[in-house]
């Protein structure tokens, strides 16, 4: 481990809290915790281990910074920012480009960069009076299906909906006091014409008792004395004058009022509620003035380019009018800002296709999008005009995106923007181990943690060597280390200890953040350990102890494994036999059909020619088992296999205690040599395991990634075979297989 991880200088930090730029000192040789660290508030500055990128990525940004000064120059929103005028071509305005397509493993800052970028859009807008627009969706009066769009200053777009609101319910107002006012006029004349009615039937009666003269006789003689025939006579001719209109009026006026409370004509309510109206709908704010940041990851069509709603009431004018049924995709939501897509390889053909247009218009009606239609309905014939959507394309993938993603989707991010490879690790340099405790700090104010005391941080500076599996570099994949973070933390915090120590750490490492696939990998190899004939103590000759690694094949997740490999030789000159037999070279226990196993046992068979001039498939009757092995594959298998040749050929036993690991070469010169493998921190942790003595590797893997205090077995390097065999082989007299035996043709 290193001595001096942090340095001892003071340096002046300097940081963005809250707006404001401070500079504070801080003593790197002194520091106790991360208690007082201080942690930017700019996210760009979170961002670690990955300048190349970001050095791309502000590049993309000032050419995006330089497109819009210059549309702000030309004022391309003049012909956006009332609705009745026509929109112009966008292929004849607005360029394409710039894009950013971010590639890289999984935790290593692809969102952070995102958002981060975002931020900056926000600075930088500022500082360059660089504006943003609101957007509103209008109602076509003469082509409803056809909802017109007009773009505004940030702002603007609500004080315009408030301006139309307040229009729309001044016309309702006055609609209602009118409406009111013919109510009570018709219910009045109604009772007016009835009370008339009702009068001239009592002047009928007051007519009756006066006992007048009808046509030269008395009333009463001339209706034989009936005065209920005199009065339905007179019944008879008053009601088609007062009765009936009367009756009409308030029947109608009764009627308004029941069919405006109930749900009249204007007031039939559609989706969420909604009524006719001709009040636009904002579709777009940022009114918030913060550039637009819209993470996309995962939406589909409609979500992603807008769609327009179905309503049960759409025909014959009851239910929500078109221009209200709009919604917005992340595309338009983004216009002047960043649209991220994360795991973009998995967008469909159809919504990568689209997005082309997108980036090459700068502009996409809203229309019904998704295969869900729910059968045909009239919203599939709504569509708006060309509405701005001119937006900063980043996405992120792994680098499989490459051969997955829509060619022609490629082809456009290679063509107007720029394609960057994130860092899996960085130099494990003084700078980078200060940058790993600003980390640190992040994250403890991110979660709300307690602080880590020093030595926790270079616990976690040591995690970081070893994830990067060199000796020089720490990893940028952070995402892991911060469930080390918490959980120590979390440990730290259950023994009431005020700060997390080195013990948090290691525990947290140990026995909580273990992925899954390493947990079931662990659990299969220490299961099976059971059943394997593997005992680290001796020395026996046709026996030995080499390593490999079990990967799952999904997440790349690896563990160590000891394998138990022996070998039986037989001359054939020697068999007592009446007929000759022929040699023969068999492994067991291998792969089948897989080339790197198959490379590694034809090398076998070269080295041993090379070395001993013997030709173990000839002259010999040669069988190398790796036995409860069920299926080794890779170049590492090559060297275990030559020293246990070598061992029955010079009638040398091999060291049980001792296990080895590497890649055989033929022969040039004077020596052969042993070549680097991977797996190696696995392999060392799987034989210090199973209490091996000794491991012995390549001098290359020893150089490039070995720490030797991250292990309690010893590591030996060697770079040749003759090395490997001076560590492996014991220098005592055994019956050998040929009579006498072979010596090394090289030293």
């Amino acid at each position: 481990m290193l001595l001096d991880h942090f340095g001892s200088d003071v340096e002046i930090l300097e940081r963005n809290v809250n707006g404001r730029k401070v500079s504070i000192e801080w003593d790197w040789g002194d520091f106790k915790s991360t208690e007082s660290f201080p942690v930017d508030s700019n996210l760009i500055n979170w961002v670690i281990g990955q300048e190349q990128a970001l050095k791309e990525c502000f590049l993309c940004l000032d050419e995006w910074v330089h497109k819009l000064k210059w549309l702000d120059k030309t004022k391309w929103y003049e012909s956006w920012s009332d609705p009745e005028k026509a929109k112009p071509s966008a292929r004849t305005v607005i360029s394409p480009g710039p894009y950013l397509l971010l590639l890289g493993d999984p935790g290593t800052g692809k969102s952070l960069i995102g958002r981060a970028l975002a931020e900056k859009l926000t600075q930088v807008y500022k500082e360059k009076a660089i504006k943003l627009f609101d957007m509103i969706c209008w109602r076509n009066t003469a082509l409803p299906s056809q909802p017109k769009i007009s773009i505004h200053k940030t702002g603007e777009g609500k004080k315009i909906l408030q301006k139309e609101q307040l229009k729309e319910l001044k016309r309702k107002f006055i609609a209602k006091i009118g409406l009111k006012a013919l109510q009570t006029f018709l219910v009045l004349m109604g009772l007016l014409l009835i009370s008339v009615g009702f009068y001239f039937m009592f002047q009928a009666w007051l007519t009756w008792e006066s006992n007048p003269m009808y046509l030269g006789e008395p009333l009463q003689d001339y209706y034989y004395h009936n005065f209920l025939d005199y009065l339905i006579g007179k019944f008879v001719g008053l009601v088609p004058l007062t009765f009936i209109p009367g009756g009409s009026l308030i029947f109608f006026g009764v009627f308004i009022w029941w069919f405006s409370k109930l749900g009249g004509l204007g007031n039939m309510k559609g989706i969420s509620g909604a009524q006719q109206t001709d009040v636009p709908k904002l579709i777009v704010d940022n009114s918030s003035g913060h550039a637009p940041f819209v993470d996309a990851t995962g939406h589909r069509n409609a979500q992603l380019f807008g769609s327009i709603a179905w309503d049960p009431y759409q025909t014959g004018g009851l239910g929500t009018p078109e221009h209200q049924r709009v919604t917005a995709g992340d595309a338009h939501r983004a216009s002047l800002g960043i649209l991220y897509i994360d795991e973009i390889k998995n967008l469909d053909p159809e919504e990568a296709v689209t997005l082309l247009t997108v980036l090459e218009d700068g502009q996409l009606p809203i229309t019904l999008r998704g295969r869900w239609h729910g059968g045909d309905t009239a919203a599939m014939a709504v569509s708006t005009e060309p509405t701005p959507a001119i937006t900063f394309l980043v996405g992120a993938g792994n680098f499989d995106s490459i051969s997955q993603l829509h060619p022609a989707l490629m082809d456009r991010i290679y063509g107007y923007g720029k394609v960057v490879r994130m860092n899996n690790d960085m130099p494990n340099s003084v700078e980078n181990r200060r940058k790993y405790v600003q980390f640190i700090a992040q994250e403890v104010k991110r979660f709300n943690l307690i602080p880590f005391r020093r030595d926790a941080c270079q616990e976690i500076v040591e995690e970081g060597r070893r994830r990067s599996n060199k000796k020089d570099a720490l990893t940028t994949k952070f995402r892991p280390l911060i469930s080390i973070i918490k959980t120590a933390a979390t440990l730290a915090i259950n023994e009431d200890c005020k700060v997390v120590e080195r013990r948090h750490v290691q525990e947290a490492i140990e026995n909580h953040c273990k992925t899954i696939q390493r947990q079931i990998l662990e659990h299969e190899i220490s299961e099976r350990g059971k059943l394997l004939e593997i005992k680290p103590k001796g020395i026996k000759l046709g026996q030995i102890h080499g390593l490999a690694v079990v990967k799952d094949p999904y997440s790349g997740e690896m563990t160590g494994s000891v394998l138990n490999v022996k070998a039986h030789m037989v001359k054939r000159s020697e068999l007592p036999r009446k007929y000759p037999l022929k040699g023969y070279y068999k492994v067991t226990g291998v792969a089948k059909g897989q080339s790197f196993i198959s490379d590694s046992i034809a090398k076998v068979r070269s080295v041993i020619l090379q070395n001993y001039g013997l030709d173990i498939a000839q002259d010999y009757l040669t069988h190398i088992d790796f036995s409860q092995s069920y299926g080794v594959d890779g170049p590492s298998a090559g060297v275990t296999m030559t020293i246990l040749l070598c061992s029955l050929i010079e009638g040398k036993p091999i060291r049980q205690d001792v296990t080895v690991t590497g890649e055989i070469n033929l022969g040039v010169g004077d020596s052969i040599q042993i070549t680097a493998v991977g797996g190696v921190y696995e392999k060392i942790k799987a034989a210090e395991a199973w209490g091996f003595r000794k491991v012995v590797i390549p001098k290359k893997n020893f150089e490039h990634s070995i720490d030797v205090k991250d292990y309690k077995i010893e590591v030996v390097p060697a770079s040749t075979l003759d090395d490997y065999l001076k560590e492996c082989l014991v220098e005592k007299p055994t019956l050998t297989v040929p009579d006498q035996p072979h010596k090394r043709r090289k030293s």
